[in-house]
């Protein structure tokens, strides 16, 4: 991946579209090979018991064991990696990170809309926004200094939430289904500092909550947890309509495009889709390398993190 440092594109559309394609010195983004490169949320508890022994109250849910490095690593985490910290992914998403956070700063929440909520997207499956989900909340974590919370708003088969385990956990499908469990909000810690995960939870049991009802918890979440950022892995723009249905409540948008290979067509579309949040980025994975113009130049180029193909 070579990632520019993010940039908010305003409403011109087409000057945004023409910027990317210039910055990667091609004339158009075509189907070439790819190269490497207000209250408190807790889950609704059953009714009070009017008879019967108390053990037969819904307990509370014990503390979770953290997720392990090795887990998030499997998804593609390169940040914050040990002895290969200064790599030039990590270089990357160290400045990914620092023009988040000003968007961040700049933008105020209003009803409806929480500046601390950053969703990450694609227009099509297969361009990487679990891994930029995965780097960019663990660069938030340890950059910030903030508790970063790395949502899985996807939830099919194989998603961030299968992949680390969580598919049996209580999460954010039951949240919004309202379906009893007991206890707290069910963040999963891991181990790097900072940062952990709200799966999407047991879906077959409870069915698949519709993207509003979604976007309504994660804002009751947001307002309860003043200090914490939201990181939203969601589902592409253009194969399930929770991108578009989750965008006015975020106040930034991260569209991971995958350089040579996503049609001009299908991010104007995916583009259109997103619209309602005031500030869209993108962010330009797998692109070429040309000459002096990466971190990798200064001396990190012995480091090639491989490819991902998680979507």
């Amino acid at each position: 991946m070579n990632a520019p440092p993010l940039r908010s594109p305003g409403r011109d559309r087409q000057h945004l579209v023409e910027r990317a394609v210039e910055a990667f010195g091609v004339s158009r983004l075509t189907a070439a090979e790819a190269a490497p490169a207000a209250l408190p949320l807790t889950p609704p508890s059953a009714p009070p018991q009017t008879s019967g022994p108390a053990a037969e109250r819904p307990a509370e849910r014990p503390a979770p064991e953290p997720i392990p490095r090795e887990a998030l690593t499997a998804l593609g985490l390169v940040v914050g990696s040990g002895k290969t910290a200064r790599n030039r992914l990590a270089e990357e998403y160290s400045v990914i990170q620092h023009g988040v956070l000003r968007t961040v700063r700049a933008t105020p929440s209003v009803d409806g809309r929480c500046g601390r909520i950053i969703m990450v997207t694609s227009a099509r499956p297969g361009e990487g926004k679990t891994f930029t989900s995965v780097n960019l909340a663990a660069a938030l974590a340890l950059g910030s200094q903030r508790t970063v919370v790395l949502v899985d708003c996807d939830g099919k088969a194989g998603s961030l939430t299968d992949a680390l385990g969580l598919r049996d956990r209580f999460g954010l499908s039951c949240l919004a289904a309202g379906a009893p469990g007991g206890g707290s909000v069910p963040f999963v810690p891991t181990t790097i500092p900072r940062l952990v995960v709200l799966g999407y939870g047991r879906s077959g049991l409870v069915g698949s909550p519709p993207p509003a009802t979604l976007g309504a918890v994660l804002l009751r979440l947001a307002n309860a947890h003043p200090d914490h950022l939201f990181v939203l892995d969601t589902p592409p723009c253009l194969a399930t309509s929770e991108a578009s249905l989750l965008a006015p409540i975020a106040g930034q948008v991260v569209m991971v495009i995958q350089a040579q290979a996503t049609q001009r067509a299908e991010v104007e579309a995916a583009l259109d889709l997103v619209d309602t949040c005031p500030n869209i980025q993108l962010l330009l994975n797998r692109a070429l390398l040309r000459g002096h113009d990466t971190f990798g130049a200064y001396g990190y180029d012995d480091y090639h993190a491989p490819i991902h193909d998680r979507s």
